[in-house]
């Protein structure tokens, strides 16, 4: 019988998703689909509901449902329950299993630029959805130092609760900025031209910084021209748009995805950039 994979989401239509998945199960001859499904609000449940109906094999879940699947699920690994949020299902036997990839497919990104260690100062800005994920990877996987700065200190220091690591406001961190050996850039500063403004200056960034941002449409975002200006090494979210899709991928699967043919598929679409 076909498979069925999907993304869940509001606004989908921006999902790039089912081309990379779609290759992949092209390119692994699977006889499968990946589609992507736009749900309302309101008819979230009734939504769920159906996907359990149609026997769905697996699937993603973005904005703003990654918190409205938790109470569906009959398990959910580590990473997911410590950051409270889901992107990816795997349904077998009629049993629902939430993750969270978004957090090591950002660290897998950024430790292709070079290996995180316990010198590591990283500054995370943003107390959102992805920052918790990614702080939540960080934390079970490297020895780093991490600081999270946000315009609502209070969220900062909740994200934080429990663990070794600080919360500190955004003026602190720019105050801080040139002790940071990397800076991870989570809010949608940059997504789009009337929001282009830097949620930190970036004057007192040391050369050498790696500055990264989970934006990669556009491939350079203000904040990443900006930290390149000053010297740093910079790199956007593709690699981990990419890498969170792979894993989600393995999982459904239990094959290697090609990170490369997923690279491609979505550079084409975006134009090469």
């Amino acid at each position: 019988m076909k498979e069925l994979y999907c993304v869940i989401g509001n606004p989908i239509a921006h999902s790039l998703s089912p081309i990379m998945h779609t290759a992949l199960l092209e390119q692994n001859h699977l006889d499968a689909s990946y589609v992507p499904f736009l749900i309302e609000k309101q008819d979230f449940t009734t939504a769920i509901e159906g996907l359990k109906a149609l026997g769905i094999s697996g699937f993603n879940v973005t904005s703003p449902f990654k918190e409205d699947i938790l109470p569906f699920l009959d398990a959910l690994d580590s990473e997911a329950k410590a950051c409270g949020a889901v992107n990816t299902v795997v349904a077998r036997n009629g049993h629902w299993t939430g993750y969270n990839t978004d957090g090591i497919g950002y660290l897998q990104g950024l430790e292709s630029i070079r290996t995180i260690n316990e010198t590591d100062q990283i500054l995370i800005i943003g107390a959102g959805g992805a920052s918790k994920a990614i702080f939540q990877a960080l934390l079970h996987h490297t020895n780093a130092s991490v600081t999270v700065a946000n315009r609502t200190l209070e969220k900062a220091v909740k994200m934080v609760a429990g663990t070794a690591h600080r919360a500190i406001s955004l003026a602190e961190a720019e105050s801080q900025l040139a002790d940071f050996t990397i800076v991870i850039q989570t809010t949608s500063s940059g997504l789009t031209k009337e929001n282009a403004v830097l949620p930190i200056q970036l004057h007192d960034l040391t050369v050498g910084t790696i500055v990264s941002d989970i934006i990669y449409n556009p491939a350079e975002t203000p904040f990443l021209k900006e930290a390149k200006a000053h010297g740093a090494i910079i790199q956007n979210g593709l690699s981990m748009f990419i890498n969170q899709a792979a894993i989600a991928f393995e999982l459904w699967t239990g094959i290697e995805a090609d990170r490369d043919l997923m690279r491609n598929s979505v550079l084409k679409k975006l134009g090469g950039k």
